[in-house]
Parts: C-alpha cells; sequence; structure tokens
C-alpha cells in the first residue's frame, strides 16, 4: 500500500511492532505477527469474471484488491526483455498507510501472511510458471509464514514467506525489485509487498509472483491499465522469448508485448484464448498477439490476430485460426474471409494428407491445397460430390479450379485431378471420372444431349462393368466394351429388359442414326428406333451383313431374306428377314423354310431345269410379286387370272418370264392352276431374280421360275415360307430387295 506524505513513519512503525512483541511476552525468536495493516476495502475480483475484451455476453473484472499508483507514462521505461534493472530506477511512492488518527469503516484485520515457514535458505520455490490457463500452486505452504525462518531483512521493511522466497530468488535488493518499499499486506487470501521494482503478489492456489513495474515489459502496462482493478493479481511470473514477453493475471488476461505489435492482451479463459492454447500450442508456436482481440463482426463473432496466425470465433462455429500468409489463407481471404461466402473457420487446418497436402473447413466449404494444384475451393452440392467419392483420397483428388457457375439451366462445374463435378437445382451435385467421365465429354458433358449426372457412378455390375445415369440418358461400361451412352426411345426400351442384365448385355458402341432412324449394337444384339417406337434385336444371321462375315454383298438392299440349309442335299432351311437401319442389319424375324427337294447347287453351279428340284446359291434381288391379290406391298404386282404362265421350255422367246396364254405347252408353268389349286403355291409369291434381268442375262436351259411362295414343302427349286411369313415379307419389301440363299459354309467367312 502506498504512503501518503502525513503517513506514520517507517520507523517509528518498526518501533510500535517491537513494543508490541515485547508486551505480548514474547521471547526473541517466537512467531512474531506481520506489521500491522488495514484491511482493504476492496474486494477481490471473481474468478469467472472476464475483461471488457472477453467474448461476448461477459461482463468485466470486479475491482481490484490494490492498485498500486502508476507511474506517470515519462517514468515508465522503454519495453526491455532482458530482465535487469535500468541503470536508473525510476522514483517509487512509498506505501501509503492510513494516518492512526483517522477513523476507519472497519476494525483492522490481522493479515493472513503468505506463511512463515519459508524452506531454508537456498531453497527457491518453482520456477517460472508455464503461460496455460491452470493456476500454480503455492510456492511455500501457508503455515509456514507465521516464522520468521526465511524472513528477508531489508531496511524497516522485512518480506516474509513466499513473497521472501520470490524476491530472494529475483535477487533480493540488488535484483529487478531493489529494496521493499512496504510490508506485505493481506486480504481475503491475497498478499501484496511493494519494492522499488515492482510487486510481488501471493495467494495459496497461485504462489508468488512478481509484477516488475521497473525493468518489465508487461507490469508498466498493467499498472498503466488499471492494475489489481482491471486486470488481478498475477498467477504467472513474465515469461520473455526473443520476440517478446507474457504473463498472466487472475482475471484470465494475458497482458503481452512484442518487438513487432507491442502491448496487446488475450482473454484465456474465452474461445480465442482457449483455441490459442488448446489447438495451436500457445505463444512459443504461433507468436505473440498483433492486434487486440475484436468482437461485433458477423454473426456477432471476434476476431484476433497473432502474426501470421488469425484465430476467429461465433457461437456456431467456434474458435479457429487461419494462416494468413498461407495458401489456404490466401484463398480464404480472396473470398472475403468471415465476411465472405464460406463463413467461418470450423476446423484448424490439417496437414499431412494425400501427397503432402492440406485442407481447412469453413461454415460454408472446404479449402484444400497441394503442391501439384494450389489452394482451391469446394463448396456445396460440388463439395457433396467430392466428399461422396473420398475427397482428396478417392479417384478425384485435388481440386484443379474452383466451381464455373453460369453453366446451361443455373448449373455449375469443377475440375477435380481424377474427374469432374456438376451441379444443377434440378440434380443436385454429382461427380464424373474415368472412361465414363471421359466419355461423358465426348458427349458434350453438361451442354451435350446427356446433360447434368444424375448420381456418380455404380460399378460392380455384370462382367466387372459400371454405369452412370444422366438427365438426357445412360452410359455403360466394361472391360470388353468401354464406356457407352444410351438414351432416347433406346434407353427406355434397354431399361425396360433389365439394362446389362439382359442378353443385349453392354452396349458396343453409341447410337447411330439416319434418315429419321437409329441403331445400337450391344454385345447380344441391337436396339433400333424408327422415330416413334424401339425394338430390340437378337444377334442372328443378319449381323454377318454388318462385320463383313457375309461371302455375298446385299447391294445396299433395304431388306434381305436370308435362306441358310444346314448342307448340301437338304431341303429344310432357315429363312432370317433382315432389315436396315440407319445403315445396319437387323433381324426382323425368322422362321423355318424349305427349299429344293434335292437342295442348294454349289455356287456358280445352275440349278438347271426345275424336274431336278435344286435351288441355286448366290445373293438375287427381288424387284416384282405376284398373287391373286394385292396384300400391300410396295413391289410391282402381278394379279393372276386363268391365262397367267411362266416359261419354262429353253430356247423360246417366253423363257424364264412372265407370259399369258390358253394352252399349256411343255415344261411351261400354269401360274394359275397353282395360285388356285388347295395347297395355293402361288397365292401369293414374289420372283427371285436368278438367271434373268436385272441381275443376269437369260442363260437357256440354266434354270427357270424360282420363286420365293406359299406352302412350305419341298419345292423344285423355288423357297417356300409360311403363308404369314411371305404375307410379311411382301408387304414389307421395296424394289431391290435381295435374298441370300444356299449352305452355310458358302454364304458366311
Amino acid at each position: 500500500m502506498n504512503h501518503s506524505s502525513t503517513s506514520l513513519p517507517a520507523r517509528a512503525l518498526a518501533v510500535v511492532s517491537l513494543t508490541a512483541l515485547l508486551l505480548s511476552g514474547l521471547a526473541p525468536g517466537a512467531a512474531a505477527a506481520p506489521a500491522p495493516s488495514v484491511t482493504s476495502t476492496e474486494q477481490s475480483p471473481p474468478a469467472t469474471t472476464p475483461p471488457a475484451t472477453a467474448d461476448p455476453g461477459t461482463t468485466p473484472p470486479a475491482a481490484g484488491l490494490r492498485t498500486p499508483a502508476p507511474e506517470s507514462p515519462e517514468a515508465v521505461p522503454e519495453p526491455s526483455t532482458s530482465g535487469t534493472v535500468p541503470s536508473e530506477r525510476p522514483a517509487t511512492t512509498a506505501p501509503a498507510v492510513p494516518d492512526p488518527a483517522e477513523p476507519s469503516d472497519q476494525a483492522p484485520v490481522a493479515p493472513a501472511g503468505p506463511g512463515s515457514d519459508v524452506p531454508p535458505e537456498g531453497t527457491a520455490p518453482e520456477g517460472t510458471a508455464p503461460a496455460v490457463p491452470e493456476a500454480q500452486e503455492p510456492t511455500a505452504p501457508a503455515d509456514a509464514r507465521d516464522s520468521e525462518v526465511g524472513a528477508a531483512a531489508a531496511g524497516p521493511f522485512t518480506p516474509i514467506g513466499g513473497i521472501a522466497a520470490k524476491w530472494r530468488a529475483l535477487g533480493g535488493a540488488g535484483g529487478v525489485l531493489g529494496e521493499p518499499t512496504s510490508n506485505e499486506s493481506c486480504t481475503a487470501g491475497h498478499c501484496v509487498e511493494t519494492f522499488v521494482g515492482g510487486e510481488i503478489h501471493y495467494t495459496p492456489s497461485t504462489g508468488a509472483h512478481a509484477v516488475l513495474l521497473a525493468s518489465g515489459n508487461t507490469g508498466p502496462r498493467w499498472a498503466a491499465g488499471g492494475g489489481l482493478r482491471a486486470f488481478g493479481y498475477p498467477i504467472t511470473d513474465e515469461q520473455c522469448t526473443p520476440g517478446g514477453c507474457s504473463q498472466r493475471f487472475s482475471s484470465g488476461i494475458d497482458l503481452t508485448w512484442s518487438t513487432t505489435a507491442g502491448h496487446q492482451r488475450v482473454w484465456t479463459r474465452g474461445a480465442v484464448g482457449g483455441a490459442l492454447y488448446n489447438l495451436y500450442g500457445g505463444y512459443a508456436a504461433v507468436g505473440y498477439p498483433s492486434s487486440a482481440e475484436i468482437c461485433g463482426k458477423r454473426d456477432n463473432g471476434c476476431v484476433q490476430e497473432f502474426g501470421g496466425l488469425r484465430i476467429m470465433w461465433s457461437a456456431s462455429s467456434g474458435a479457429y485460426g487461419v494462416w494468413a500468409p498461407g495458401a489456404i489463407g490466401g484463398a480464404y481471404s480472396r473470398t472475403g474471409a468471415e465476411n465472405g461466402w464460406l463463413g467461418y473457420p470450423t476446423s484448424k487446418e490439417t496437414c499431412g494428407l494425400r501427397s503432402a497436402g492440406c485442407k481447412q473447413t469453413y461454415q460454408r466449404g472446404v479449402i484444400s491445397w497441394s503442391s501439384a494444384t494450389g489452394a482451391h475451393i469446394s463448396r456445396g452440392g460440388m463439395l457433396s460430390a467430392w466428399a461422396a467419392r473420398g475427397a482428396q483420397n478417392g479417384v478425384l483428388g485435388y481440386p484443379l479450379e474452383n466451381e464455373v457457375c453460369g453453366q446451361p439451366n443455373g448449373g455449375c462445374v469443377q475440375k477435380y485431378q481424377g474427374g469432374s463435378t456438376y451441379w444443377s437445382p434440378a440434380t443436385g451435385g454429382h461427380s464424373t471420372n474415368g472412361d465414363i467421365g471421359a466419355r461423358y465429354r465426348n458427349q458434350g458433358a453438361h451442354t451435350g444431349y446427356l446433360g447434368y449426372p444424375l448420381e456418380a457412378e455404380v460399378c460392380g455390375q455384370r462382367n466387372g462393368g459400371c454405369y452412370q445415369r444422366f438427365q438426357g440418358g445412360v452410359i455403360l461400361w466394361s472391360p470388353a466394351t468401354g464406356s457407352q451412352p444410351v438414351r432416347g426411345g433406346m434407353k427406355t426400351r434397354y431399361e425396360a429388359m433389365g439394362r446389362q442384365l439382359s442378353y443385349l448385355a453392354y452396349p458396343l458402341t453409341p447410337e447411330r442414326c439416319e434418315g429419321g432412324t437409329c441403331v445400337q449394337p450391344f454385345q447380344g444384339g441391337y436396339i433400333s428406333w424408327n422415330g416413334s417406337a424401339s425394338r430390340d434385336h437378337r444377334h442372328t444371321e443378319c449381323t454377318t451383313l454388318n462385320n463383313g462375315r457375309s461371302k455375298y454383298p446385299t447391294g445396299g438392299a433395304k431388306r434381305v431374306l436370308l435362306t441358310i440349309a444346314g448342307g448340301y442335299g437338304q431341303s429344310s432351311a432357315k429363312a432370317v428377314y433382315c432389315q436396315r437401319v440407319a445403315g445396319t442389319y437387323v433381324t426382323d424375324w425368322q422362321t423355318d423354310a424349305t427349299v429344293g427337294a434335292s437342295g442348294f447347287k454349289r455356287p456358280g453351279v445352275p440349278s438347271g431345269p426345275t424336274r431336278f428340284n435344286y435351288s441355286p446359291t448366290g445373293s438375287y434381288s427381288v424387284t416384282e410379286a405376284f398373287g391373286l391379290g394385292n396384300p400391300g406391298t410396295a413391289l410391282p404386282y402381278r394379279t393372276l387370272n386363268p391365262r397367267s404362265r411362266w416359261g419354262g421350255n429353253p430356247y423360246t422367246s417366253t423363257y424364264n418370264k412372265y407370259f399369258e396364254s390358253s394352252t399349256w405347252v411343255g415344261y411351261d408353268e400354269d401360274m394359275w392352276y397353282f395360285a388356285t389349286r388347295a395347297t395355293h403355291d402361288y397365292r401369293q409369291g414374289a420372283v427371285i431374280n436368278y438367271n434373268r434381268p436385272p441381275d443376269s442375262p437369260i442363260v437357256q436351259d440354266a434354270g427357270f421360275a424360282i420363286f420365293l411362295h406359299q406352302n412350305k414343302v419341298p419345292t423344285a427349286g423355288c423357297i417356300a415360307l409360311d403363308d404369314w411369313a411371305v404375307v410379311d415379307y411382301l408387304r414389307k419389301s421395296t424394289p431391290g430387295d435381295r435374298i441370300i440363299m444356299g449352305v452355310a459354309s458358302d454364304l458366311f467367312r
């Protein structure tokens, strides 16, 4: 306590104390009571009361026990980290003792000193307290303060107990504190003694700690800022490093000084101060504060900077720091930091990730960094899509750019090392990668007919395949086929069949469209679309017309009827009706058939007269049809009548031609008879242009009247089908369609 100019002289006070000892009958060496003191009317600050710079909603600490009169600004020395006493010590004011003549509102209370059982000479208290929020244990037991053992005589004032031990540890009268200028004064478990260079404060729970008012870097700030009333008593010594110093006080405030930022304070009981110590290792790890804690930020948040670390707090995010000089901090700053769309950080920056990368999460996004990609932001649906694929540890890796919005239908896209993510209001965010992603980009990605993805790729499918659905179709991949898209009516048909689980399995190429029709090949067949409906087609011999296995050309025919026998001498055969869709032949239908009773002649060998019952081998056009009534064919159609004949007599002008006559001569055929008899062979039929124009000139006696007709029995060389098949063939045929016929080994490679 500071003495006023009217206070009782110090030596007189000492005499009074000695007289009191003698009157009490205590012999020299017995326990002596401490020097009288007047109980302070100021109260100890509550331990839980934060300072004015604490988190929102807290209140500043109450008035302290006592406040030394602050030195004038001119008397405070320049901050120093040396810990030595300046060559010229500033003048100090003697501790004040109330005038005995003055009445007091309180009865004097015997101070509860730091203890008199002081450790023996040379036994020093614990060293400098660690700069952590936990309080120190006392440096000397309280019951040790009732003995004069360890008391340090210093003129008229005698430090005792824990205060004496701390004073001696700091060099005693020759140290940074110098001579005492008062005896200790105790109130409610807190004791203080003033010295030329500062004060020592003691409590049983925190021990004794000095405030260096003359030589310290934090002590003058403590005094100038309100001392005990504003900050409470010290609970650590001033601790210094090459860059600055810090000291903690009972209010929870750290006072700091650094060569770069001067004096600052940290509210260690607040969220920012807690993060500083609990997450970032305190000043030794991040440096001293370079700004005050500033509250009232967005969402009523607070911010304080520590060198390159900026610790931010809000009620919804907690307190976390962002390294402003780093790549992640730079990217965050460019968004507007806590005032931007990312909001406050919600985690520390985490490094040591894949490829030595780092990332930090924020309220509305993540910033990730690697040396190969730099720092980029993922947020919203793009972030969800990235996270669903394993974030940086998954197939996508690190982002190569920030999202690019303003895409079709209000969408966004973002590229990653292993793929891309896409988002639209209608679809949400999904990623593409690998072969499916490459095919998607090849088809125009989100600007093409496929639109935005509806999901990520789904693997583990049949034969090790994968698929991914999009707004306008689906892309399927397998090791055997690669990635192929399916869309529109073909997609509808394909999905109705079970997609890759059906007989079609995986697509082989994208669709091909021509003349308003489309077709797409699959492993097991085709799907065609004619502008209004789609249809699936199994692989048959029609496929040989596409893949080069057919030995005979189609001549670009719209439809081809393949009539195939298993071997020579066989009259039974298979008929496969092929239609051309967008340049690809697919199967319309297939059925059984009959041919010449003697089977097929070998390629290039004439079938000969019909009486030998051979069918020719080759590819022949169909240009006309006949029968008892047109079933709706596009072929030129001849309606038969009783005079209808087909010339079969060699070396006549009517050989292998239609003509009319009232007579039937030699090998000529009476077509009316075959049309109207019970077996109705020629009720409907088509002319196969074997040994006749337009395929070839007529060769006499090489064969004639090779037709496609009804009545499916072995023939004299024609092809016979069921009635329905002949009628359907005629209805779908056009001039130029072809019939390829023969033994399988002669037709296909």
